[in-house]
């Protein structure tokens, strides 16, 4: 079995104020129905490129890609219509299982292993919120009886270890945490493309956090009854999920596929702003693709020491990709000068590959 897990939040605004709770979608494949569903998976989204006239070579995208492409002024009904297609046309005929979880907890505090408590909102906010990203795939996993499925969660922060993850790590084949997986992993694409789905018809049609008015209402938007289940991530379950420590012992890149593939910087500008360029840009399309092709991770190059830096990761090789003048030094600096085994790629020679132009 192969399954994709992500997550994200969802707000209800009432008399009492603002009630967050985290939600999340981890998708079930099984291994007899995997090829067919990825084969379905891509056909959908090159007709997808196709009839919207993309250029683009990339054929796995996230929710905020389709909205970007297909919300105008803010009307969802033709971002609403592709999802159901999608349901229709990958879902179902590959047997893809839909399990939606979301957390809720009826305590006011939440005791830490520190000593000290927080709100519960503060935990759903602030703690919970760095790693909820696996905790859809451990609520399904912890109901297999003896299956030791394939795991792909989308990246998450540095966090403490809890007795879900142990559980999940101890019990899956492979564990595969992978950086932007909702742009280039077709399992946590679908996840995330389902998350946002089911997201966006609770919030418009007003639908109760509840398990058996969501098994019903979700059945009415496409979501067949024995390919859908609800779990309530509640009280019971904290002890399995509040950190066992303060330490933030789980490094998500311990578990990055390989090849990593690491986008080189300019430098020409400060802060975010040429991380969120690149990503805007048409060769950020093509670094995408061959990140799904070469079925490995993706991330921009950190040389900072400890926690979130590449130093000790460069030495177990990868990719290089420069994208001007002063990456391509530095590529062939770390890969031919400082003999990191690293293979470096320039943005133009990557672009030739799939037959475009730069």
């Amino acid at each position: 079995m192969f399954i994709g897990s992500d997550e994200g939040d969802i707000k209800f605004i009432g008399k009492n104020g603002t009630f967050i709770a985290r939600i999340g979608v981890a998708v079930s494949v099984r291994d007899s129905d995997f090829s067919e569903y990825v084969r379905s998976y891509r056909e959908f989204f090159e007709r997808f490129k196709s009839n919207f006239g993309l250029q683009t070579p990339r054929w796995v995208f996230s929710s905020s890609d389709l909205r970007s492409y297909l919300i105008g002024e803010g009307d969802l009904t033709e971002y609403l219509l592709l999802m159901r297609e999608f349901i229709d046309d990958v879902v179902v005929p590959n047997n893809v299982i839909t399990n939606f979880v979301f957390a809720s907890f009826g305590v006011k505090r939440v005791y830490m292993p520190d000593g000290t408590s927080k709100s519960v909102m503060a935990f759903i906010k602030k703690v919970l919120k760095s790693y909820f990203a696996y905790i859809p795939a451990w609520v399904v996993v912890s109901r297999l009886s003896h299956a030791r499925p394939k795991v792909h969660i989308d990246n998450f922060n540095p966090s403490p270890q809890t007795v879900a993850w142990n559980e999940l790590l101890n019990r899956a084949s492979e564990l595969k945490i992978i950086p932007n997986g909702d742009k280039i992993d077709p399992l946590i694409s679908t996840a995330d493309l389902l998350l946002r789905y089911v997201k966006e018809m609770i919030s418009l049609s007003k639908w109760r956090l509840d398990v058996n008015s969501l098994r019903t209402n979700l059945r009415s938007v496409g979501f067949p009854g024995d390919l859908l289940r609800i779990y309530h991530v509640g009280g019971r379950y904290l002890s399995n999920i509040v950190p066992q420590s303060v330490s933030n012992d789980i490094d998500p890149s311990m578990f990055n596929p390989t090849p990593r593939i690491y986008v080189l910087k300019e430098g020409l500008l400060t802060g975010e702003k040429e991380q969120q360029l690149i990503e805007k840009s048409p060769v950020f399309e093509y670094i995408l693709r061959y990140a799904t092709d070469k079925g490995g991770s993706l991330k921009f190059l950190s040389l900072q020491a400890g926690a979130g830096g590449d130093f000790d990761m460069l030495k177990q090789g990868g990719i290089v990709i420069s994208l001007g003048p002063y990456g391509e030094k530095l590529g062939e600096y770390i890969s031919s000068g400082l003999g990191f085994p690293l293979t470096h790629l320039t943005s133009s020679e990557l672009v030739m590959l799939y037959g475009g132009d730069q």
